[in-house]
């Protein structure tokens, strides 16, 4: 059976932060990318469209991306994806939260690793490359599906513009060489879905961002 994959973007949570849904429209078989601070967006979706929750990944470990992790990994029996060099942030989600005037219960799930350059096989014809993009954070990366032409960012990169740096675990030369050398290498077409605001493509990027020229 050849994956009919299709996808769906809703903003959510406290800073409207952007999560993503994939799924092959023949298996049901679906993957939630971010579940931000309020996932109860992405289960209704879920479960009215029938999907079957097949992955659960996260970009990075900052609490409007993934506070709600640990309640979808319970609801849909998931373990929770994301690289090493954030563990320590998502566990810290708390801390991160008071300084937002949050409070959010400590996570009772540990994140499974991914590692840059492997491929997430979730069934044939339906597999995402994962790229190790830090800058935002250390850990951050982006979710690449070639056969859809789509790269899920975080927020590595944005339309005309970037993530920030200033947070701790920040910093804009690792930010800019991680856009340059794994993002903008991706092709001119492929839509790029940011963490906030609006969807951009790679080809757009490499020729207006004032922030990350292409070389």
């Amino acid at each position: 059976m050849s994956a009919d994959l299709r996808w769906e973007t809703m903003p959510s949570g406290v800073l409207g932060c952007v999560g993503t849904v994939i799924w092959n429209e023949a298996s049901r078989k679906a993957v939630l990318i971010d579940p931000t601070d309020d996932p109860s967006t992405f289960l209704d979706f879920m479960r009215e469209r029938e999907l079957v929750p097949a992955r659960l990944l996260l970009t990075h470990a900052h609490y409007d991306h993934a506070a709600g992790a640990c309640e979808v990994a319970h609801a849909v029996d998931l373990p929770i994806l994301l690289h090493r060099d954030d563990w320590q942030l998502f566990r810290n989600l708390p801390d991160w939260g008071h300084r937002f005037g949050l409070e959010l219960a400590p996570p009772d799930i540990a994140p499974t690793h991914v590692e840059h350059g492997e491929s997430i096989e979730v069934e044939d014809g339906f597999s995402i490359k994962v790229l190790h993009t830090p800058g935002h954070t250390p850990g951050q990366v982006a979710y690449y599906l070639e056969n859809l032409d789509l790269v899920v960012v975080g927020d590595t990169l944005f339309n005309s513009s970037v993530g920030r740096t200033d947070l701790p675990g920040g910093s804009m030369p690792q930010l800019a060489n991680s856009i340059r050398q794994h993002l903008y290498a991706l092709p001119d077409r492929t839509v790029v879905v940011p963490g906030h605001g609006d969807r951009t493509t790679i080809g757009r990027e490499k020729r207006t961002n004032p922030y990350v020229k292409a070389i």
